[in-house]
């Protein structure tokens, strides 16, 4: 096996920065990191989000049909159905929607239908379904995007068993080839790779028969001890077939209820196989159909009056009431409506975030109030955004269904409007408060000797002169005077001035003194 391993990702990467960057929750960068320039991706991540939050509402509008066009097929079934008997069959129902409760007859044993079967004790089924496994290479693929958006791709090669077929010999891993067991001519065709139905019985549904379609969705699966068979009928040892007869092939081995067996290509498992096989039985007794009768004495699909893509087919094990037929259609549909209604909303409401989430970076480059900006204008936009995508989803969904129920659709709609009612007045209290926020920290300050700044630049010096005076305090003692000529402050009536402890100068805000070089 080889194997090549990747770099490690840094887990700060990891669910809880996306979730911050995403809805504008969690961490974000410290007031004193250096403000960055917006990444030249941000356009695509606007047509990203463009696409998502239309995708999104597009499935929604589908979602919302497709639940409005299953409805409406169901009481239309509701309302037409036939019952009819077991026997006879009347031509009069051709075409029509009918439902019946009948027993299963013609069910089989499959002793000679399938391979490897030939002394197995098995009951009557109505089919056998072969499960077969090929012992294979295969190749996974694992791509990571670090920090920087460098992209590495590891690759990874194991043999294991699997049900589907891949040649191999990739470019990572040329020696890694699979032979086809399939391409020997000691195969049997009866069987393939993957899980396939081997053999059926003629089955009667009272007069009726029944087709693949319907007859694969019945029934109940055991599996099969597998017992292939060692000796002929005069009672002496018979030769051990080559896969393509009833006994086992050579080197073969039972383990429970799956048979191993090697054949001529590789790679092989460590005990020499690359097949192996199990087969389950499926038996039914009775059984339940929905569907349109055909002029074949067989079933097929119903199409509804509403729409004739939606249809009405349903087969069941068992005697079931078409009242209970009809309820499971429409917990079916009910669960999968609510799913792809959270899932559409959640699209629309990311996609809208995504396309929005580049003005956070405004916040970089507001002086003064660009750190509470960063903090908060990524939440508040996450709000905003919330509510659109409410008005938005709403109204798609509303317009689907106010056509043929009202009763759904308006409120939908009303609820559309008041999510943007909400939208707007958030968005407008917020700009005020802003404002408000903004007027108070831009108050002008006091002038200082030889600049022109405020205080914020004051406090930058200040911070300056401690961090070279841990570093190197002969420096910091040298140029303490010039730090001390740009960055005093007259007294004012609003900002008392500050005088050092030992010396009696003005240090201001400085921790260190600019005259004695003392911290106080």
């Amino acid at each position: 096996m080889e194997d090549e391993n990747g770099p490690k990702v840094d887990a700060e990467s990891g669910g809880d920065s996306c979730v911050a960057w995403l809805f504008g929750f969690g961490a974000h960068p410290k007031e004193d990191d250096p403000p960055q320039e917006p990444a030249g991706g941000i356009w695509i991540l606007v047509v990203f989000g463009l696409i998502l939050a239309g995708g999104g509402l597009a499935l929604a509008g589908w979602n919302e049909y497709r639940s409005l066009a299953t409805e409406q097929t169901l009481r239309a079934a509701e309302a037409s159905y036939i019952a009819v008997p077991c026997s006879p069959i009347d031509d009069a129902n051709i075409g029509k929607l009918v439902y019946a409760s009948c027993p299963i007859t013609g069910q089989k044993t499959f002793y000679n239908d399938v391979p490897f079967l030939e002394s197995t004790a098995m009951s009557p089924a109505i089919r056998i379904v072969a499960d077969v496994e090929f012992f294979l290479w295969h190749e996974f693929k694992t791509t990571k995007e670090d920090k920087n958006g460098k992209k590495t791709t590891t690759y990874r090669h194991e043999k294991r068993w699997q049900n589907w077929w891949q040649a191999g010999g990739w470019g990572a891993c040329r020696r890694c080839i699979n032979d086809d067991p399939r391409q020997e001519s000691t195969w049997d065709s009866r069987i393939d790779i993957g899980t396939n139905t081997v053999a059926r019985a003629p089955i009667q549904f009272g007069d009726f028969r029944l087709d693949d379609y319907h007859l694969d969705q019945l029934g109940e699966g055991f599996d099969v001890p597998i017992s292939c068979g060692s000796t002929a009928q005069d009672g002496e040892e018979a030769p051990l077939g080559s896969g393509g007869g009833s006994v086992c092939p050579p080197g073969s081995r039972v383990e429970g209820n799956t048979l191993y067996f090697p054949t001529a290509g590789e790679p092989k498992t460590d005990e020499g196989f690359n097949v192996r096989v199990s087969y389950k039985t499926y038996t039914v007794s009775q059984a339940t159909v929905l569907a349109q009768q055909s002029d074949k004495a067989t079933f097929e699909a119903w199409k509804g009056p509403y729409d004739p893509d939606y249809t009405v087919d349903e087969i069941l094990d068992g005697e079931v009431a078409v009242e209970a037929v009809i309820k499971n259609e429409r917990d079916d549909n009910f669960v999968l409506t609510w799913l792809l209604r959270v899932a559409t909303f959640f699209m629309v409401w990311g996609g809208l975030q995504i396309m929005t989430n580049p003005l956070t970076d405004v916040g970089h480059f507001v002086p003064l109030i660009g750190p509470m900006l960063y903090r908060l204008f990524g939440c508040l936009l996450a709000t905003f955004t919330f509510f659109m995508a409410a008005f938005m989803w709403c109204v798609v969904a509303g317009a689907t269904w106010v056509a043929i129920r009202p009763d759904v659709g308006w409120p939908l709609l009303a609820a559309a409007f008041v999510s943007l009612f909400l939208a707007t007045l958030w968005g407008c209290c917020k700009k005020k408060r802003y404002k408000g926020d903004a007027a108070e920290n831009l108050e002008p300050s006091a002038p200082q000797e030889g600049w022109g700044g405020h205080l914020h630049f004051t406090d930058m010096v200040a911070k300056f002169h401690q961090q070279l005076q841990q570093s190197n305090p002969q420096a910091a003692a040298a140029i303490a005077p010039a730090l001390a000529h740009i960055t005093t402050i007259p007294p004012q009536a609003h900002m008392p001035a500050i005088n050092c402890q030992f010396c009696g100068a003005m240090k201001d805000s400085m921790p260190i003194c600019p005259k004695c070089g003392r911290q106080s």
